[in-house]
């Protein structure tokens, strides 16, 4: 079924059922009402762990080759450093078409912290193990658990109106270029001087910090479940006391169809839209060629100009460096756009 292509892909998530809306005025429920300081805090926070989850997938490239030979002696392979490296993308790929329709059955908070909480632990996983195996499985659940870099949008969407997204956009944007740029560096670094384990635990370290934040200062900002409750909770209050009220439906949401549904919801919009065809496209092809870049050019630094680890990292700053004037550029034509 096609879809128009002038027409918003999803309908409005401020619309409740039954006339029940978050009110735009003075519901406090409303996330985008909430003080400007709180919700600059939960953007900052975003933008934490979306340096942590790049730096993460990113500072173990310049020593693939390292730790493959560490773990596997004389077994080691290029095809295993290779897959070591761009694994991660594949489990970070699949992770949007689970994490983002379960964020808005059971809501964000739930979904962000089970998911941080699993990529946290494969990550332990990854500087315990003691095979190239083990290190590699690991590495796809790091990616499939990085709720990060898939629901930060959605949540800048959820607090923010569209005139103030820009530049919220653009903060959470740029903090996994600036992970991108320090993971290399750090780690091989970190990696020359105390072994590639600590890089490892640099990053459960920081991820640690960020997910103690979220349990603690981030609240639900799905406006959909946020309705859900607040109807699920007049029913509790009046069904006693006013058996004939008219009170709002609150349809079972957390069914295995709607969480079917939603799972596929994603699906449905890809395959209706050319425009987003060709985006994913586009984007397939730009991150094919990023990882070309990162399995080759350690070899390049290493066999051809004879670079130590430790100065290794720094090469990978120039591409940092591009995307970032691509996310500012990308920010002032959007802002000029609305």
């Amino acid at each position: 079924m096609s879809i128009d292509e002038r027409r918003p892909l999803l309908e409005s998530s401020d619309e409740g059922q039954d006339g029940h809306d978050l009110d735009p005025n003075s519901d406090p429920d409303n996330p985008r009402l909430w003080p400007a300081t709180y919700k600059w805090a939960v953007i900052a926070l975003l933008a934490s762990m979306g340096f942590v989850v790049t730096f993460t997938c990113t500072s173990v490239v310049p020593l693939a080759n390292h730790i493959i030979r560490d773990l596997d002696k004389d077994n080691s392979s290029k095809s295993a450093s290779v897959l070591l490296v761009t694994i991660w993308e594949l489990g970070e790929a699949a992770g949007p078409l689970f994490l983002a329709p379960l964020s808005e059955v059971f809501g964000r908070y739930p979904v962000v912290n089970t998911a941080n909480v699993l990529f946290i632990s494969a990550t332990i996983l990854a500087a315990l193990c003691q095979s190239a195996s083990v290190f590699i499985s690991a590495r796809a659940l790091t990616g499939l658990a990085v709720a990060a870099n898939v629901l930060n949008p959605a949540i800048v969407g959820d607090l923010m109106v569209p005139d103030q997204r820009g530049f919220a956009m653009s903060v959470v944007m740029m903090a996994p270029l600036l992970g991108g740029a320090a993971g290399p560096i750090i780690g091989s670094v970190v990696a020359g001087s105390l072994g590639w384990r600590q890089v490892i635990w640099t990053s459960v370290a920081l991820a640690g910090i960020c997910e103690v934040m979220f349990l603690t200062c981030f609240r639900e900002t799905c406006h959909m479940v946020i309705l859900r409750r607040k109807a699920k909770k007049l029913q509790r209050e009046f069904a006693n006391a006013s058996p004939t009220a008219a009170l709002p439906t609150c349809e079972n949401n957390e069914g295995l169809n709607s969480i079917w549904e939603s799972a596929l919801r994603p699906v449905a919009i890809l395959s209706g839209s050319g425009v987003l065809m060709i985006l994913c496209l586009f984007s397939g092809v730009a991150f094919a060629f990023a990882y070309v870049l990162c399995v080759t050019l350690p070899d390049i630094l290493e066999a051809v100009y004879r670079q130590p680890l430790a100065v290794q990292g720094p090469a990978f700053l120039s591409y940092t460096v591009g995307l970032g004037f691509s996310v500012i550029l990308c920010n002032r034509l959007s802002s000029d756009c609305l």
